[in-house]
Protein backbone atom coordinates (compact mmCIF):
# COMPACT_ATOMS: atom_id res chain seq x y z
CA UNK A 1 0.00 0.00 0.00
CA UNK A 2 2.80 2.39 0.92
CA UNK A 3 4.61 1.73 -2.37
CA UNK A 4 1.38 2.38 -4.29
CA UNK A 5 0.92 5.74 -2.56
CA UNK A 6 4.52 6.69 -3.20
CA UNK A 7 4.31 5.72 -6.88
CA UNK A 8 1.10 7.75 -7.23
CA UNK A 9 2.84 10.71 -5.62
CA UNK A 10 5.76 10.33 -8.01
CA UNK A 11 3.40 10.23 -11.00
CA UNK A 12 1.64 13.38 -9.79
CA UNK A 13 4.96 15.23 -9.51
CA UNK A 14 5.94 14.08 -13.02
CA UNK A 15 2.65 15.39 -14.42
CA UNK A 16 3.12 18.66 -12.54
CA UNK A 17 6.65 19.03 -13.94
CA UNK A 18 5.34 18.38 -17.43
CA UNK A 19 2.41 20.79 -17.36
CA UNK A 20 3.30 23.60 -14.94
CA UNK A 21 4.70 26.35 -17.21
CA UNK A 22 8.13 27.72 -16.29
CA UNK A 23 8.55 31.17 -17.81
CA UNK A 24 12.26 30.85 -18.58
CA UNK A 25 11.56 27.76 -20.70
CA UNK A 26 9.65 29.86 -23.24
CA UNK A 27 6.03 29.54 -24.35
CA UNK A 28 6.09 25.92 -25.56
CA UNK A 29 5.22 24.41 -22.18
CA UNK A 30 2.36 26.86 -21.62
CA UNK A 31 0.96 26.24 -25.10
CA UNK A 32 1.18 22.47 -24.54
CA UNK A 33 -0.69 22.77 -21.25
CA UNK A 34 -3.37 24.92 -22.88
CA UNK A 35 -3.73 22.40 -25.70
CA UNK A 36 -4.26 19.44 -23.36
CA UNK A 37 -6.05 21.06 -20.43
CA UNK A 38 -7.25 24.53 -21.45
CA UNK A 39 -10.81 23.62 -22.49
CA UNK A 40 -11.34 21.20 -19.59
CA UNK A 41 -10.05 23.72 -17.07
CA UNK A 42 -12.29 26.50 -18.42
CA UNK A 43 -15.31 24.17 -18.32
CA UNK A 44 -14.62 23.07 -14.73
CA UNK A 45 -14.08 26.64 -13.57
CA UNK A 46 -17.31 27.85 -15.18
CA UNK A 47 -19.62 24.89 -14.43
CA UNK A 48 -18.24 23.32 -11.23
CA UNK A 49 -16.68 26.25 -9.42
CA UNK A 50 -19.10 28.83 -10.89
CA UNK A 51 -16.40 31.40 -11.55
CA UNK A 52 -16.45 33.79 -14.49
CA UNK A 53 -13.71 35.91 -16.07
CA UNK A 54 -10.92 33.68 -14.74
CA UNK A 55 -7.45 33.88 -16.30
CA UNK A 56 -6.42 30.58 -17.87
CA UNK A 57 -2.65 30.99 -17.90
CA UNK A 58 -1.85 28.32 -15.25
CA UNK A 59 0.30 30.68 -13.21
CA UNK A 60 0.85 29.76 -9.57
CA UNK A 61 -2.06 30.54 -7.24
CA UNK A 62 -4.44 31.17 -10.14
CA UNK A 63 -7.77 29.34 -10.07
CA UNK A 64 -6.84 27.64 -13.35
CA UNK A 65 -3.69 26.22 -11.73
CA UNK A 66 -5.58 25.01 -8.65
CA UNK A 67 -8.08 23.24 -10.91
CA UNK A 68 -5.35 21.76 -13.09
CA UNK A 69 -3.48 20.53 -10.01
CA UNK A 70 -6.64 18.77 -8.81
CA UNK A 71 -7.13 17.20 -12.27
CA UNK A 72 -3.52 15.98 -12.34
CA UNK A 73 -3.88 14.57 -8.84
CA UNK A 74 -6.99 12.58 -9.85
CA UNK A 75 -5.27 11.40 -13.02
CA UNK A 76 -2.23 10.22 -11.05
CA UNK A 77 -4.48 8.28 -8.64
CA UNK A 78 -6.28 6.57 -11.53
CA UNK A 79 -2.96 5.74 -13.18
CA UNK A 80 -1.66 4.25 -9.93
CA UNK A 81 -4.58 1.82 -9.79
CA UNK A 82 -3.67 0.45 -13.21
CA UNK A 83 0.06 0.02 -12.53
CA UNK A 84 1.33 -3.49 -11.98
CA UNK A 85 3.34 -4.03 -8.83
CA UNK A 86 6.48 -5.09 -10.73
CA UNK A 87 6.79 -1.61 -12.28
CA UNK A 88 6.49 0.34 -9.03
CA UNK A 89 10.22 0.18 -8.24
CA UNK A 90 11.20 1.65 -11.61
CA UNK A 91 8.53 4.35 -11.35
CA UNK A 92 9.81 5.38 -7.92
CA UNK A 93 13.42 5.41 -9.08
CA UNK A 94 12.92 7.45 -12.25
CA UNK A 95 10.35 9.79 -10.72
CA UNK A 96 12.83 10.67 -7.95
CA UNK A 97 15.64 11.17 -10.45
CA UNK A 98 13.52 13.46 -12.64
CA UNK A 99 12.27 15.37 -9.60
CA UNK A 100 15.85 15.93 -8.45
CA UNK A 101 16.79 17.26 -11.91
CA UNK A 102 13.76 19.54 -11.89
CA UNK A 103 14.58 20.87 -8.42
CA UNK A 104 18.17 21.55 -9.51
CA UNK A 105 17.02 23.52 -12.56
CA UNK A 106 14.46 25.56 -10.59
CA UNK A 107 17.04 26.35 -7.91
CA UNK A 108 19.51 27.39 -10.61
CA UNK A 109 16.91 29.68 -12.18
CA UNK A 110 16.06 31.45 -8.93
CA UNK A 111 19.69 31.37 -7.80
CA UNK A 112 21.01 33.18 -10.88
CA UNK A 113 18.07 35.60 -10.77
CA UNK A 114 19.11 36.58 -7.26
CA UNK A 115 22.84 36.74 -8.02
CA UNK A 116 22.20 39.02 -10.99
CA UNK A 117 19.57 41.02 -9.02
CA UNK A 118 16.74 40.16 -11.40
CA UNK A 119 14.33 38.71 -8.81
CA UNK A 120 14.69 41.13 -5.90
CA UNK A 121 14.99 44.12 -8.19
CA UNK A 122 15.59 47.70 -7.12
CA UNK A 123 12.32 49.35 -5.96
CA UNK A 124 10.72 51.62 -8.52
CA UNK A 125 10.48 55.36 -7.73
CA UNK A 126 6.70 55.21 -7.17
CA UNK A 127 7.28 52.62 -4.41
CA UNK A 128 10.10 54.62 -2.81
CA UNK A 129 7.90 57.73 -2.54
CA UNK A 130 4.93 55.85 -1.07
CA UNK A 131 4.29 55.72 2.65
CA UNK A 132 5.15 52.43 4.35
CA UNK A 133 1.63 51.85 5.66
CA UNK A 134 -0.01 52.30 2.28
CA UNK A 135 1.84 49.44 0.61
CA UNK A 136 0.68 45.84 0.45
CA UNK A 137 2.73 43.28 2.34
CA UNK A 138 4.00 41.50 -0.76
CA UNK A 139 5.26 44.78 -2.27
CA UNK A 140 6.83 45.72 1.06
CA UNK A 141 8.73 42.44 1.25
CA UNK A 142 9.84 42.51 -2.38
CA UNK A 143 10.94 46.13 -2.16
CA UNK A 144 12.85 45.63 1.10
CA UNK A 145 14.73 42.64 -0.31
CA UNK A 146 15.48 44.67 -3.43
CA UNK A 147 17.38 47.32 -1.48
CA UNK A 148 20.13 44.85 -0.48
CA UNK A 149 22.35 43.46 -3.18
CA UNK A 150 24.42 41.59 -0.58
CA UNK A 151 21.40 39.63 0.66
CA UNK A 152 20.22 38.90 -2.87
CA UNK A 153 23.62 37.52 -3.93
CA UNK A 154 24.01 35.51 -0.71
CA UNK A 155 20.58 33.90 -1.06
CA UNK A 156 21.28 33.15 -4.72
CA UNK A 157 24.62 31.51 -3.96
CA UNK A 158 22.94 29.22 -1.40
CA UNK A 159 20.35 28.15 -3.96
CA UNK A 160 23.03 27.52 -6.58
CA UNK A 161 25.02 25.49 -4.03
CA UNK A 162 21.95 23.37 -3.25
CA UNK A 163 21.36 22.81 -6.99
CA UNK A 164 24.97 21.72 -7.49
CA UNK A 165 24.93 19.34 -4.53
CA UNK A 166 21.75 17.50 -5.54
CA UNK A 167 23.03 16.88 -9.06
CA UNK A 168 25.68 14.48 -7.75
CA UNK A 169 24.67 11.28 -6.03
CA UNK A 170 27.40 11.43 -3.35
CA UNK A 171 26.29 14.91 -2.18
CA UNK A 172 22.58 14.60 -2.94
CA UNK A 173 21.35 14.13 0.63
CA UNK A 174 23.12 17.25 2.01
CA UNK A 175 21.88 19.12 -1.05
CA UNK A 176 18.29 18.01 -0.48
CA UNK A 177 18.48 18.95 3.21
CA UNK A 178 19.80 22.39 2.25
CA UNK A 179 17.03 22.66 -0.37
CA UNK A 180 14.44 21.73 2.26
CA UNK A 181 15.65 24.54 4.53
CA UNK A 182 15.59 27.04 1.65
CA UNK A 183 12.12 26.02 0.49
CA UNK A 184 10.62 25.96 3.99
CA UNK A 185 11.76 29.55 4.40
CA UNK A 186 10.40 30.51 0.96
CA UNK A 187 7.04 28.83 1.63
CA UNK A 188 6.65 30.61 4.98
CA UNK A 189 7.55 33.94 3.35
CA UNK A 190 4.95 33.36 0.64
CA UNK A 191 2.29 32.59 3.25
CA UNK A 192 3.29 35.37 5.65
CA UNK A 193 3.56 38.10 3.01
CA UNK A 194 0.77 36.83 0.72
CA UNK A 195 3.08 36.33 -2.25
CA UNK A 196 1.42 34.57 -5.16
CA UNK A 197 3.64 31.52 -5.54
CA UNK A 198 2.28 29.61 -2.55
CA UNK A 199 1.18 26.58 -4.56
CA UNK A 200 4.43 26.31 -6.52
CA UNK A 201 6.64 26.64 -3.43
CA UNK A 202 4.49 24.08 -1.56
CA UNK A 203 4.86 21.59 -4.43
CA UNK A 204 8.63 22.18 -4.61
CA UNK A 205 8.95 21.56 -0.86
CA UNK A 206 6.84 18.40 -1.20
CA UNK A 207 9.16 17.22 -3.99
CA UNK A 208 12.17 17.58 -1.70
CA UNK A 209 10.44 15.59 1.04
CA UNK A 210 9.51 12.92 -1.51
CA UNK A 211 13.07 12.72 -2.82
CA UNK A 212 14.26 12.17 0.77
CA UNK A 213 11.67 9.47 1.46
CA UNK A 214 14.17 6.60 1.88
CA UNK A 215 16.48 8.67 4.07
CA UNK A 216 14.14 9.97 6.78
CA UNK A 217 14.62 7.04 9.17
CA UNK A 218 18.44 6.90 8.78
CA UNK A 219 18.61 10.68 9.20
CA UNK A 220 16.46 10.45 12.35
CA UNK A 221 18.77 7.81 13.78
CA UNK A 222 21.86 9.88 12.93
CA UNK A 223 20.73 13.35 14.06
CA UNK A 224 18.29 12.52 16.88
CA UNK A 225 19.40 9.15 18.27
CA UNK A 226 23.11 9.83 17.58
CA UNK A 227 23.50 6.36 16.10
CA UNK A 228 26.05 5.44 13.45
CA UNK A 229 24.16 5.17 10.20
CA UNK A 230 25.08 4.20 6.67
CA UNK A 231 22.85 5.67 3.97
CA UNK A 232 21.98 3.35 1.11
CA UNK A 233 22.56 4.42 -2.46
CA UNK A 234 19.65 3.41 -4.66
CA UNK A 235 21.00 2.35 -8.05
CA UNK A 236 18.92 1.43 -11.04
CA UNK A 237 19.61 -2.19 -11.98
CA UNK A 238 18.76 -1.88 -15.68
CA UNK A 239 22.22 -1.10 -17.02
CA UNK A 240 20.94 -0.95 -20.62
CA UNK A 241 19.15 2.32 -19.88
CA UNK A 242 22.02 3.95 -18.04
CA UNK A 243 23.80 5.49 -21.08
CA UNK A 244 20.51 6.98 -22.27
CA UNK A 245 19.71 8.23 -18.78
CA UNK A 246 23.13 9.88 -18.37
CA UNK A 247 22.72 11.57 -21.78
CA UNK A 248 19.22 12.77 -20.88
CA UNK A 249 20.34 14.26 -17.55
CA UNK A 250 23.33 15.99 -19.09
CA UNK A 251 21.29 17.38 -22.00
CA UNK A 252 18.42 18.54 -19.76
CA UNK A 253 20.65 20.34 -17.29
CA UNK A 254 22.82 21.81 -20.05
CA UNK A 255 19.91 23.12 -22.12
CA UNK A 256 18.16 24.47 -19.02
CA UNK A 257 21.32 26.26 -17.91
CA UNK A 258 21.68 27.77 -21.39
CA UNK A 259 18.07 28.99 -21.28
CA UNK A 260 18.59 30.50 -17.82
CA UNK A 261 21.83 32.30 -18.66
CA UNK A 262 21.05 33.38 -22.24
CA UNK A 263 19.13 36.58 -21.32
CA UNK A 264 22.01 37.76 -19.13
CA UNK A 265 24.70 36.93 -21.67
CA UNK A 266 22.64 38.43 -24.50
CA UNK A 267 22.13 41.77 -22.71
CA UNK A 268 25.40 41.83 -20.78
CA UNK A 269 23.39 42.80 -17.70
CA UNK A 270 24.77 41.01 -14.64
CA UNK A 271 23.52 43.55 -12.08
CA UNK A 272 19.98 44.74 -12.70
CA UNK A 273 20.45 47.61 -10.24
CA UNK A 274 22.74 49.24 -12.80
CA UNK A 275 20.81 48.26 -15.92
CA UNK A 276 20.00 51.12 -18.25
CA UNK A 277 16.56 52.62 -17.58
CA UNK A 278 14.35 54.07 -20.33
CA UNK A 279 14.21 57.77 -21.14
CA UNK A 280 12.35 59.84 -18.51
CA UNK A 281 12.46 56.98 -16.01
CA UNK A 282 12.29 58.38 -12.49
CA UNK A 283 10.29 60.64 -10.19
CA UNK A 284 9.08 64.21 -10.74
CA UNK A 285 7.54 66.40 -8.03
CA UNK A 286 4.75 68.69 -9.21
CA UNK A 287 5.78 72.33 -8.67
CA UNK A 288 2.15 73.48 -8.45
CA UNK A 289 1.32 73.08 -4.76
CA UNK A 290 -2.36 73.77 -5.43
CA UNK A 291 -2.64 70.80 -7.75
CA UNK A 292 -4.08 67.53 -6.50
CA UNK A 293 -1.27 65.66 -8.34
CA UNK A 294 1.82 65.47 -6.14
CA UNK A 295 4.19 63.24 -8.13
CA UNK A 296 4.64 61.93 -11.65
CA UNK A 297 6.56 58.66 -12.04
CA UNK A 298 7.91 56.91 -15.10
CA UNK A 299 8.17 53.17 -14.48
CA UNK A 300 10.79 51.08 -16.28
CA UNK A 301 8.06 48.91 -17.81
CA UNK A 302 6.64 51.86 -19.76
CA UNK A 303 4.05 53.05 -17.26
CA UNK A 304 3.34 56.66 -16.37
CA UNK A 305 1.99 56.91 -12.84
CA UNK A 306 0.26 59.93 -11.28
CA UNK A 307 0.18 60.08 -7.47
CA UNK A 308 -2.18 62.51 -5.73
CA UNK A 309 -1.79 63.99 -2.26
CA UNK A 310 -3.65 61.04 -0.72
CA UNK A 311 -1.19 58.68 -2.44
CA UNK A 312 -3.81 57.29 -4.77
CA UNK A 313 -2.11 56.23 -7.99
CA UNK A 314 -3.41 56.25 -11.55
CA UNK A 315 -1.28 54.46 -14.10
CA UNK A 316 -1.15 54.52 -17.89
CA UNK A 317 0.89 52.47 -20.30
CA UNK A 318 2.81 54.89 -22.47
CA UNK A 319 4.58 54.90 -25.81
CA UNK A 320 6.54 57.63 -27.55
CA UNK A 321 4.50 58.80 -30.51
CA UNK A 322 7.03 61.40 -31.61
CA UNK A 323 9.87 63.45 -30.22
CA UNK A 324 7.56 65.50 -28.00
CA UNK A 325 4.42 63.35 -27.76
CA UNK A 326 3.33 60.46 -25.54
CA UNK A 327 0.40 58.13 -26.13
CA UNK A 328 -1.17 57.08 -22.81
CA UNK A 329 -3.43 54.03 -22.62
CA UNK A 330 -5.58 53.28 -19.55
CA UNK A 331 -6.89 49.92 -18.33
CA UNK A 332 -9.91 50.25 -20.64
CA UNK A 333 -7.68 50.66 -23.70
CA UNK A 334 -8.64 54.31 -24.08
CA UNK A 335 -5.80 56.34 -25.58
CA UNK A 336 -4.80 59.93 -24.90
CA UNK A 337 -2.17 62.05 -26.63
CA UNK A 338 0.04 64.06 -24.26
CA UNK A 339 2.61 66.71 -25.18
CA UNK A 340 5.78 66.79 -23.14
CA UNK A 341 8.89 68.95 -22.86
CA UNK A 342 11.92 67.85 -20.88
CA UNK A 343 14.78 70.21 -20.04
CA UNK A 344 17.74 68.14 -18.93
CA UNK A 345 19.73 71.19 -17.80
CA UNK A 346 17.26 72.19 -15.06
CA UNK A 347 15.59 68.72 -14.76
CA UNK A 348 12.13 70.08 -15.52
CA UNK A 349 9.38 68.08 -17.21
CA UNK A 350 6.20 69.65 -18.59
CA UNK A 351 3.20 67.45 -19.46
CA UNK A 352 0.16 68.92 -21.26
CA UNK A 353 -3.06 66.92 -20.84
CA UNK A 354 -5.21 69.09 -23.11
CA UNK A 355 -5.80 72.28 -21.12
CA UNK A 356 -4.27 70.82 -17.95
CA UNK A 357 -0.51 71.19 -17.48
CA UNK A 358 1.87 69.59 -14.99
CA UNK A 359 5.38 70.91 -14.50
CA UNK A 360 7.56 68.61 -12.42
CA UNK A 361 11.06 68.82 -10.98
CA UNK A 362 13.09 65.63 -11.34
CA UNK A 363 14.12 64.03 -8.03
CA UNK A 364 17.30 62.04 -7.42
CA UNK A 365 15.56 58.92 -6.15
CA UNK A 366 18.79 56.90 -6.07
CA UNK A 367 20.01 59.09 -3.20
CA UNK A 368 17.18 58.04 -0.89
CA UNK A 369 18.24 56.44 2.41
CA UNK A 370 16.81 53.01 1.56
CA UNK A 371 19.15 52.65 -1.41
CA UNK A 372 22.39 53.57 0.32
CA UNK A 373 24.89 50.68 0.80
CA UNK A 374 25.29 51.26 4.53
CA UNK A 375 26.97 48.85 6.95
CA UNK A 376 27.64 49.49 10.64
CA UNK A 377 29.90 47.13 12.60
CA UNK A 378 28.98 48.81 15.88
CA UNK A 379 25.63 50.19 16.96
CA UNK A 380 27.25 53.45 18.00
CA UNK A 381 28.24 54.07 14.37
CA UNK A 382 24.58 53.97 13.32
CA UNK A 383 23.53 56.75 15.65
Amino acid sequence: MKSKILSGTGIFFLLFILFFPLSFMGSFQKETTLFFWGDLTEWLVANVFKRNHVRTDFSSDSISMFVLTAVLLILSLLTTVLIRRKYIGKILYYSKEIIVLYLAVVLMEYGFDKVFKAQFYLPEPNILYSRFGNLHKDILFWSTMGTSRFYSISAGVLELLAALLILFRTTRIPGLLLSAGILINIFLINIGFDISVKLFSAVLLSMVLFALNDEWIPLYRFFILKQETRLKVNKETDSKLQPFWVFFKTAFVGLSLAAILFPYVNTGNYNDDRAERPFLHGAFRNLDENSDIQYVFFHRNSYLILMDKNERMTDFHYTFDAKDHLILEDDRNRKTKVDYVYHKKDSLLTLRFGEYTITGKELNWRKMNALQPLFHAAIEDAE
